[in-house]
C-alpha cells in the first residue's frame, strides 16, 4: 500500500477590525487546535510565529514570510500586513494594555493600543489599562485571550471599562 501525501485542511478565520496580529495569531491556531510551533513549520516561518504573538517585530515580517503565512491561513498577505505596526512606528512589548470600552463593542486586541505613542484610546477617550483594575493581574499576551477576562479574578475585559480613567 503506498502512502499518500495527505493536506491538511484547515477552519478559515476572518480578521477583525484593528486587530492585532498577535490576537488574530492566537485565534487562528485555537480554531485549528495548532501551536506556535505547528503553524510556523506548515508556513515555513520556524520560531517567526512565537516572536510575532509576543509583538517582536525586529526584525519585521518580510512580504515573503506574510504571503508563506497568507497562504496557510487564507488571509491576504496585505490584510496580514494591516495588523502590524506602521513603517516607523514603535511597539510597547510590555505591559500589554487594552481598551475595555472598544473590547465591548468589538471582542479583540487592537494593535494600536500596544504602540509606543499611545497613551489612551482615541474613541473612548479613556486611559489605557495594563493590569486588571480589580486584581492588578497583568495581561497575558493577546494570542493566549480566550474567552475575554482577567485570568486570575475573571473580570471580563468589556466590565473593565468603568474602571477607566478619562484622558
Amino acid at each position: 500500500m503506498e502512502a499518500i501525501d495527505i493536506q491538511p485542511w484547515l477552519f478559515r478565520v476572518e480578521p477583525l477590525e484593528g486587530e492585532s496580529l498577535s490576537h488574530f495569531l492566537g485565534r487562528f491556531r485555537r480554531a485549528n487546535e495548532l501551536t506556535p510551533s505547528g503553524l510556523g513549520k506548515m508556513a515555513g516561518l520556524g520560531g517567526a510565529i512565537a516572536r510575532w504573538e509576543k509583538f517582536r517585530f525586529n526584525p519585521p515580517p518580510s512580504p515573503q514570510q506574510l504571503e508563506a503565512l497568507a497562504a496557510v491561513i487564507g488571509v491576504e498577505g496585505e490584510r496580514l500586513q494591516e495588523m502590524l505596526p506602521p513603517p516607523g512606528v514603535g511597539m510597547k512589548l510590555e505591559p500589554v494594555r487594552l481598551c475595555g470600552a472598544c473590547y465591548a463593542q468589538s471582542p479583540c486586541h487592537k494593535i494600536e493600543w500596544q504602540f509606543k505613542t499611545a497613551t489612551g484610546c482615541n474613541r473612548h477617550e479613556l486611559r489605557l489599562l495594563s493590569e486588571c483594575p480589580n486584581c492588578g493581574a497583568r495581561f497575558k499576551i493577546p494570542a493566549l485571550w480566550v474567552d475575554g477576562f482577567c485570568q486570575r479574578c475573571f473580570l471580563t475585559f468589556a466590565e473593565m471599562a468603568k474602571y477607566q480613567k478619562a484622558i
